[in-house]
């Protein structure tokens, strides 16, 4: 179990992502300092120097989820991949911003574990298809009540970021599964009364206590009363974030697989969830 505990704890909570400063869209001609104070602004991140050295081969084009890693790591690049004046939209109210006004943003790279939400397992495969040509990068703030979503489209076989949209959570279709998830993630007390009665579990093995023995189990069966908040990694829950490949993630859809991905480390936690009435229950947990 010590061993399981150390392990899982690794996964931090996914932090807040970046972005600049722009004008009203109506105003593009013609935009004053009065006018670029108006939108609201997105907060910047700082680079790593070796990242920035890097050069991006061609081939980062290839999958979505290959041309992002560069996107959210390098700045020259992302900046290289954005299509200016680059449209943000607020609860409503377009804005524009400009090139020269752009901030260097980490996105979902910010942390090093994120959040991918699938309807079901096929799905998961999306995530290295190169037949895609429109991916939304989305996070969610809970307390702000804010959904952000980056819209990038492939152009002449170049992945670039179009434009911003923001908005209420409830606006997002997902929106019920993910005001649960929010709860599940900040929640051990939530998180015990929406269970299966019995989970299926893959991973290490939560009887193990040598730490210098690690053996993994697959299909173990955990009737409910037998729930540990260690069965499971520290689940990004204040922010947290989804990459939209054309997943159908509609209320009418009853399974969703909270995908936790950790590229630095190739850790990769899965839940899976079936709807029960108007909740949520996980009966599924893989620890890749």
């Amino acid at each position: 179990m010590n061993k399981l505990v150390l392990f899982l704890s690794l996964m931090l909570l996914l932090a807040a992502c970046g972005g600049g400063q722009g004008g009203h869209i109506d105003d593009a001609d013609t935009i004053q300092d009065t006018i670029i104070d108006t939108m609201p602004p997105l907060p910047a991140d700082e680079e790593d120097s070796l990242q920035a050295e890097k050069v991006i081969s061609k081939a980062a084009d290839g999958v979505f989820y290959d041309f992002i890693a560069s996107f959210c790591q390098n700045s020259k690049y992302q900046r290289s991949r954005i299509v200016f004046p680059l449209q943000r939209t607020v609860n409503g109210v377009a804005y524009i911003i400009e090139k020269h006004h752009w901030h260097f943003s980490k996105l979902h790279f910010n942390s090093d574990a994120y959040t991918v939400f699938f309807p079901n397992i096929k799905d998961i495969d999306l995530e290295k298809a190169d037949t895609i040509n429109k991916v939304t990068v989305q996070w969610y703030e809970v307390e702000k009540d804010l959904a952000s979503n980056y819209f990038f489209e492939k152009t002449d076989g170049q992945w670039m970021l179009t434009s911003i949209d923001e908005h209420p959570i409830a606006e997002d279709p997902n929106s019920h599964f993910l005001r649960f998830y929010a709860n599940f993630a900040a929640n051990p007390q939530f998180q015990a009364e929406h269970l299966a009665d019995m989970l299926i579990y893959d991973g290490i093995d939560p009887d193990c206590e040598d730490d210098f023995d690690v053996s993994y189990v697959s299909n173990r069966k955990i009737p409910a009363a037998d729930w540990s908040e260690t069965l499971i990694p520290i689940l990004p829950d204040e922010t947290f974030s989804n990459i939209d490949f054309g997943q159908n993630l509609s209320a009418a859809t009853t399974e969703r697989i909270v995908s936790l991905e950790s590229p630095a480390s190739g850790f990769n936690s899965r839940l899976y969830f079936r709807r029960n009435g108007d909740t949520w229950l996980l009966y599924k947990i893989e620890n890749l």
